[in-house]
């Protein structure tokens, strides 16, 4: 299976991290890991562009490493696009 997955823009209100870099890495290794065990919901499976996808909640503390936040991110994302179990 390959999944093609282009996010145009990703909105992290509040949320600033000094090595985004980081962050970004760990959000799509775990993103693609995610849909590769899951897969992806029924409604996307077929193509198409969705203009907005609401996702689940993180957890912000004052010591979030930017990888913890890349993982919870990429968790929050994949529950509004992944496969529902």
């Amino acid at each position: 299976m390959k999944i093609r997955l282009h996010i145009e823009r990703l909105v992290l209100d509040g949320l600033a991290t000094s090595e985004p870099r980081l962050l970004h890495q760990a959000l799509e290794q775990e993103l693609r890991s995610r849909l590769l065990e899951g897969g992806l919901s029924p409604e996307l499976r077929s193509g198409g562009a969705v203009p907005k996808m609401n996702g689940g909640a993180i957890t912000i503390g004052d010591r979030n490493r930017p990888a913890q936040l890349g993982e919870q991110i990429a968790g929050a994302v994949y529950s509004g696009i992944g496969a529902k179990k």
